[in-house]
């Protein structure tokens, strides 16, 4: 594989183990922590008139951009910037990357059923979708739902459920002492009749590791991207 390839798939990070003595969320990992269960989440509509506006605007001038690419892009780039979604658990010790890759479900091409992707997290639109893209062509060729490097921690867990427009969401989770990924999952766009666009976007993780004011951080920096989307698209 050249380096081009080899980058593509590079989901590597830098990993810090948290001091328990000095880490402000000491009592709160605990308490959640010692929970059956301590995954919990929020699901909401958000506004993505303008981006679609936008992508029409691309369209016109004989680009395009994907749709399921921007919104990642927009979801792994407002996570990096929360260190709450770069915060695991690894070998029982809470830890922090220094950044985090996105994972998500495609249809390989033939296939009805979903495989599971990696792609290397960027930090411009054009890298990562080029990332996400290529990822995309080698799973055609070679469909998994383990792919290498899929067992990592370092990761955002990402899903489209086109053609619902949920109000609420849950993912399957594993051992909260294992299973520490964060999950988005996004819906079927809607339009009101004065022709707002609202998109479902549910995020779960777990509230040992970060609480209901860092998912508000989250669906911040989504939205604005959402509303803004020609300050963070180059193509």
């Amino acid at each position: 594989m050249n380096k081009t390839l080899e980058s593509t798939f590079a989901t590597d990070s830098t990993m810090h183990i948290l001091d328990m003595d000095s880490w402000e969320r000491r009592n709160h990992f605990t308490f959640f922590q010692n929970s059956k269960s301590c995954q919990y989440g929020f699901t909401i509509q958000q506004n993505v008139t303008e981006l679609c506006n936008f992508r029409e605007k691309i369209k016109s001038s004989g680009k395009s951009i994907r749709f399921s690419d921007t919104l990642y892009f927009f979801a792994i780039k407002s996570a990096n910037a929360i260190p709450e979604f770069r915060t695991r658990i690894v070998d029982g010790k809470p830890v922090i990357f220094d950044k985090v890759h996105p994972a998500y479900t495609y249809i390989p091409k033939g296939h009805t059923l979903h495989a599971n992707c990696l792609a290397a997290y960027a930090d411009n639109y054009a890298e990562q979708t080029r990332n996400i893209e290529i990822s995309r062509q080698n799973t055609d060729k070679k469909p998994t739902l383990t792919p290498e490097n899929g067992e990592k921690q370092n990761l955002i867990y990402f899903s489209i459920n086109a053609g619902i427009s949920f109000t609420s969401a849950s993912n399957p989770w594993g051992d909260n002492n294992v299973d520490t990924v964060p999950r988005i999952l996004f819906g079927q766009v809607t339009e009101s009749e004065t022709g707002k666009k609202t998109l479902p976007v549910s995020v779960e993780l777990l509230h040992s590791l970060a609480d209901g004011k860092h998912i508000t951080d989250f669906y911040n920096l989504f939205g604005e991207m959402c509303s803004n989307p020609e300050k963070y698209i180059n193509i």
